[in-house]
């Protein structure tokens, strides 16, 4: 097993003061799992003093160095460097309230969420697997560090982390740690939903995201992150099948919701507003039924950039066959949106257009040119538009 030369570098540097020092955690994972790591955690026995000063001839971050780590920028890559060390007692279900430095690697791992996780490299000492990680990954297995409860309850995060490495490795998880993660999980109420929100995307996003989307419903845990929302088995198969993308998957998994529940749900999450906009406009345009190319022109004008996901999305839910109507109305560039009309804002404010006129006005020309992409011209669109402005004007005036 080896580790790049960046890498190579530091804990070279470590062990040549007399220190140990081994990558750890998910990267080392990932080497067994015969996956490229994004990127390599290296832990050691040095104090983070020690750290800064055998490392001041390059860029160091102090990332979070009351916890003992910092990051190293070796080559242009930022490396983070780790004390070993033990947590005190956790009080609020996430962070302990203190840690102290240890000059054992054994403790450190002790303290990790799952034996996965819990394992350490160095070439010159080997592999250091005191909890049987090599062992589980082998047989795809996600099991927690010593008793799961403890682990559970010390930080809450960890039952959306296994849920989430079983739909990302495609591991199964090992049955007293889904049992402590189902007694459990009331601590997630004390996790702040941003840290749900965030792992629970990347669940859905991952190759495996069914079986555990299928485990969280039958163990109650989903109750957590979707609240009252039910989802089936049917419905997750929907899912599964959407690309592996966060607004895809996230608008399949609401296409049941109504928008008020659905809205509510994206905020719980705290998803960024491009996430909340994109989930709603292909949970909803997949709900339209498409059986011409007027109608996909429409999909397209409500869901703009999304339609390609919201009619893929409406096949599976056998709403419409909007895929083949969507790539004829593509490939003939039709007018489908406000900016592929042929005229602006500028040209109807020098009509006397103003204020909200404008958006109103844009919308009407839209409709009828979705209804009749022939229309789709400068001249024409001008002339349609003066006898939508005296309308609106009129209607102002009354």
């Amino acid at each position: 097993m080896t580790y790049p030369e960046n890498v190579r570098a530091i804990i070279d540097r470590l062990e040549a003061s007399g220190e140990s020092a081994y990558i750890v955690g998910g990267s080392l994972r990932d080497v067994l799992l015969g996956i490229a790591p994004h990127d390599y955690d290296v832990t050691t026995s040095a104090l983070p003093e020690k750290t800064l000063a055998l490392f001041s001839d390059m860029r160091v971050i102090e990332t979070g160095i009351k916890h003992g780590t910092v990051t190293v920028i070796s080559d242009g890559e930022p490396v983070e460097v780790t004390t070993f060390r033990v947590d005190g007692e956790y009080t609020d279900s996430r962070h302990p309230s203190s840690v102290s430095f240890t000059d054992r690697i054994e403790e450190d791992l002790a303290r990790r969420d799952f034996t996965v996780n819990a394992m350490a490299y160095s070439e010159r000492r080997g592999l250091v697997d005191p909890f049987g990680g090599s062992d589980d990954v082998k047989r795809r297995i996600i099991r927690a560090v010593g008793d799961p409860q403890e682990r559970f309850s010390e930080d809450a995060l960890r039952i959306m982390r296994a849920f989430r490495f079983a739909a990302q490795l495609g591991f199964e998880i090992e049955v007293n740690t889904l049992e402590g993660a189902i007694a459990c999980a009331e601590g997630l109420k004390n996790i702040a939903r941003e840290r749900i929100g965030s792992e629970f995307i990347r669940l859905i996003t991952s190759p495996y995201a069914k079986n555990a989307l299928m485990l969280m419903v039958r163990t109650d845990v989903i109750k957590y992150v979707l609240g009252d929302y039910e989802i089936t088995e049917e419905l997750i198969d929907v899912v599964a099948d959407m690309q592996a993308q966060d607004v895809p998957r996230l608008g399949a998994l609401l296409c049941r919701a109504d928008f008020e529940t659905a809205t509510d749900i994206l905020g719980g999450l705290r998803c960024s507003s491009k996430q909340t906009k994109g989930a709603l406009a292909v949970a909803v345009g997949a709900q339209v039924s498409v059986r011409s190319a007027e109608d996909a022109r429409k999909l397209i004008s409500r869901t703009g950039i999304y339609a390609p996901y919201a009619a893929r999305l409406s096949e599976k839910l056998r709403v419409s066959s909007a895929g083949a109507e969507l790539l004829t109305v593509r490939q003939q560039n039709t007018p489908c949106t406000v900016r592929e009309l042929a005229i602006n804002g500028k040209v109807l404010a020098g009509l006397g257009a103003r204020g909200k006129q404008i958006g109103k006005a844009l919308e009407l020309l839209l409709e009828a040119v979705i209804e009749k992409p022939e229309l789709n011209d400068e001249s024409t669109l001008v002339a349609l538009a003066e006898k939508i402005l005296d309308k609106l004007n009129g209607e102002k005036n009354v």
